[in-house]
């Protein structure tokens, strides 16, 4: 890649370059799970394929399946080195509630899901 930091660009601008041509390598490693404390508050966790900034480089956006329904954006915290965790809020949870989930890295769906909150339930 030294080819696009060349002697015709400031420090800066190859930095920004070379952070858009690397940023199509990010990769779920592994897939959200999740649990609901069954009242108003779902977490779901994953593991990129390296070092992430959760809060800066990703939202993960969560939706009712139902008429009408508004979808919502998590802004995902670390959790360890290549960690995330999101706190979806969630209201009037009942045991028929569905929701999509949608992982991205600016433009790029990284992945797509569903969960069902009452399937799984955290125990305290």
């Amino acid at each position: 890649m030294g080819w696009l930091c060349s002697g015709l660009l400031f420090p800066v601008s190859c930095l920004v370059l070379l952070q858009v041509a690397s940023s199509g390598n990010m990769k779920v490693l592994q897939e959200p799970t999740c649990v609901s404390d069954y009242m108003s508050i779902s977490t779901c966790e994953w593991k990129m394929n390296g070092p992430t900034n959760c809060s800066t480089e990703l939202r993960l956006l969560y939706q009712l399946v139902f008429l009408l329904s508004e979808a919502h954006t998590c802004i995902p915290e670390n959790n360890g080195g290549a960690g995330c965790v999101c706190h979806l809020l969630m209201d009037d949870v009942v045991s028929a509630d569905n929701y999509t989930l949608d992982l991205w890295a600016g433009q790029q769906l990284l992945w797509k899901g569903s969960f069902k909150p009452s399937e799984h339930v955290q125990n305290l």
